[in-house]
């Protein structure tokens, strides 16, 4: 059982129904960590667009950030998070192997460009920052701009396994 009330629609401001109609019409349901955060609403309202341009398209390819976001999922203990990306890294393409794997950057399932992405992911939600080292390592395969991508979203998913983590969010499956 969580330790903070989630938010239901029927007890939601407008706009936040507003943003339970958005969530829902894209994940085909509200999470129990969204319902949990509206307890914040000015907070979660800023919250989501950063959110989902973290899960979106962009110059990083998905199953790369899945790999990002199960390594800081797996590390920081949150099983709630760890559960949602599983699925969402199988639909992305990584094997149920590869999954299992993380966080060890030095899996001989992994080739060297996962790897390079799993050790940055480990070291940035460890130590709070990469090693140049491993900087240099993302670079052989990432230009800047992917690079700062892929530390803004392992950034947010510390937000959201801390989260969910804290208050015991329960898993809707």
């Amino acid at each position: 059982m969580a330790k903070i009330p989630y938010v239901e629609r029927e007890n939601a401001s407008p706009e936040i129904k507003a943003l339970y109609d958005q969530v829902q019409s894209k994940l085909g349901l509200v999470p129990n960590v969204v319902k949990a955060m509206a307890n914040s609403p000015v907070l979660l309202q800023g919250f989501m667009p950063f959110l989902g341009a973290a899960l979106g398209p962009s110059a990083v390819d998905a199953p790369l950030k899945e790999l990002a976001i199960i390594t800081t999922s797996k590390l920081n203990g949150c099983s709630y998070c760890t559960a949602h990306h599983t699925v969402a890294g199988k639909k992305a393409g990584l094997s149920v192997e590869k999954i299992n794997a993380l966080p060890d950057p030095n899996s001989s399932l992994l080739d060297e460009k996962e790897k390079a992405v799993v050790r940055f992911a480990k070291e940035v939600t460890e130590d709070v920052a990469a090693s140049d080292e491993s900087i240099n390592q993302l670079r052989k395969y990432f230009n800047d701009s992917q690079i700062a991508e892929l530390t803004m979203v392992i950034g947010v998913f510390n937000v959201l396994t801390r989260f969910a983590d804290t208050f015991k969010v329960d898993l809707e499956f």
